[in-house]
């Protein structure tokens, strides 16, 4: 486990608990943390060089996303994600994004339009040029915008759990070119929806890349 995880990052703004789960998450997701895995509090701790505090939060967090379990005697496995999970979490998905993408063509701004756009025009040139780390990062802020623009305070709050936790599983589901163009492309296609106003063409068009999202990641899995 000690070749797994690395030192945290002084310079890394966000909190040990939050970057502990996420490496924990990516671990399991890309399969370098099987199912049966013991997680050691002690040991993840030493090796990110953190006190065992945030390692415990973390593995709490993942008690209760499923992806691992405590066990009497035991203690803390991986129980990794199944096709039935991911199905699952696609499937909330789907549903809550149409209905944010339908609320923002009512709400959103034109500055807002305007920026996603620009966002749209970037993703294109981290194809282009391989950048995989700044393309995940334009498509996250792309779904902010849209989320944001509903101003639904409850969709909102439920949507942010979904794509924390689909952080790791994006890494996946968009892990080659040819998927990132369709996926850029059906980006382009829902912006040019909200742009016309067009409710039900939008919340289609969204829940449509969503399915398409899904079938890529249980394809990897």
């Amino acid at each position: 486990m000690e070749h797994i995880f690395e030192k945290i990052d002084d310079n890394d703004s966000r909190s040990a608990r939050e970057i502990i789960l996420e490496e924990l998450r990516a671990a399991i997701f890309d399969k370098k943390l099987k199912p049966g895995d013991r997680l050691v509090e002690n040991n993840i701790a030493k090796s990110m060089g953190v006190s065992r505090t945030p390692v415990r939060e973390a593995l709490r967090q993942l008690e209760i996303e499923g992806l691992a379990i405590n066990i009497a005697r035991k203690g803390t496995l991986v129980k990794g994600i199944s096709k039935e999970d991911a199905m699952e979490i696609y499937d909330i998905r789907e549903v809550l994004e149409g209905l944010a993408v339908r609320k923002a063509c009512l709400n959103i701004s034109r500055i807002e339009i305007l920026r996603l756009k620009e966002i749209i025009e970037t993703m294109r040139r981290c194809i282009d040029e391989n950048d995989n780390d700044n393309y995940i990062k334009s498509h996250n802020e792309y779904n902010k915008i849209i989320l944001k623009s509903s101003k639904n305070k409850r969709l909102i709050e439920k949507l942010e759990h979904i794509y924390e936790y689909l952080k790791s599983m994006r890494k996946i589901s968009l892990a080659n070119n040819v998927r990132k163009e369709k996926a850029l492309l059906e980006h382009k296609g829902i912006v040019e929806a909200i742009e016309k106003g067009d409710e039900s063409l939008a919340e289609r068009l969204a829940r449509e890349h969503v399915i398409n999202a899904k079938n890529a990641f249980i394809g990897k899995i």
